[in-house]
């Protein structure tokens, strides 16, 4: 039987219900086996972030040549890269690797916490974005990228998401789950043509994080294993609006509501 092989470079989540630990699960999930590499080590839970430890950039660039060296990846998703020194070492070792990858533009945690130095996001759009398989912004990540201080609105997303395609030169799943109301996402092509667009009831009485981690692994991990985009896009919306829809939940200390991953 062959499996399916994908990377997640992104940070460590100690809740493991974002970062690399939730990637490892829906890819699993999704039926391919998932490799690592760590950027970050983060102290979180859902709605805090206490710390965040940097791993050495040279450390993070051998992490991914070794599994470049052992496995035959088929896709890489990209998370939480953090510093400009991280970026520049990512970008150096998967450049020429010829290999889809799938960037999630971590840059604000669900708590308001930064987890993407303002100095490296230039870095960030000049290295890695262009040429990407494909961009996953939500709505915050979007406004930050294109230089706007108001988050694009429901009618608003497919020209939204056809800027970002156009600007960077690649795909943009532009994802509407901080909307109110119904949620709404939509995925535009690199020369800003829409390629689909999916609506689903909004579950009430939820607060989850990762969920972005989750979906651009569970994306990667379809294309690893040989589906197109909009197919591999398609497969894991509904993975993830699944995995809303039976979430889990801890009413002590504190409610903590998680992603139904597997």
């Amino acid at each position: 039987m062959s499996i399916p092989v994908m990377m997640t470079i992104a940070g460590s989540d100690c809740s493991a219900g974002a970062g690399l630990q939730a990637d490892l699960k829906a890819a699993h999930a999704m039926g391919a086996f998932a490799l690592t590499a760590v950027t970050c080590v983060v102290s979180e839970a859902p709605g805090t972030v206490r710390g965040i430890q940097e791993v050495d950039p040279s450390l993070v660039a051998d992490q991914v040549r070794i599994n470049l060296e052992h496995f035959p990846v088929r896709a890489v998703k990209t998370g939480m890269l953090y510093s400009p020194a991280i970026v520049r070492a990512v970008h150096w070792v998967l450049d020429g690797a010829d290999i889809p990858v799938v960037v999630d533009p971590v840059m604000i945690a669900t708590a308001g916490d930064r987890l993407m130095r303002e100095e490296a996001v230039a870095v960030y759009e000049e290295l890695l974005l262009p040429g990407a398989a494909l961009l996953t912004p939500n709505l915050d990540e979007a406004a930050v990228l294109l230089r706007s201080s108001v988050n694009p609105g429901r009618d608003e997303l497919p020209e939204a998401a056809a800027r970002l395609a156009v600007r960077y030169g690649c795909p943009v799943l532009l994802k509407g789950g901080h909307l109110e109301g119904d949620c709404r996402d939509v995925l535009s092509g690199p020369d800003g043509c829409l390629l689909g667009q999916w609506e689903r009831p909004r579950v009430q009485d939820v607060s989850t994080h990762g969920t972005g981690c989750s979906l651009s692994a569970a994306v990667a991990a379809r294309l690893a294993a040989g589906d197109g985009l909009v197919a591999a896009v398609e497969r894991g919306l509904e993975f993830i609006a699944s995995a809303i829809r039976n979430h889990l939940r801890w009413e002590q200390p504190v409610r903590v509501d998680a992603l139904k991953l597997w």
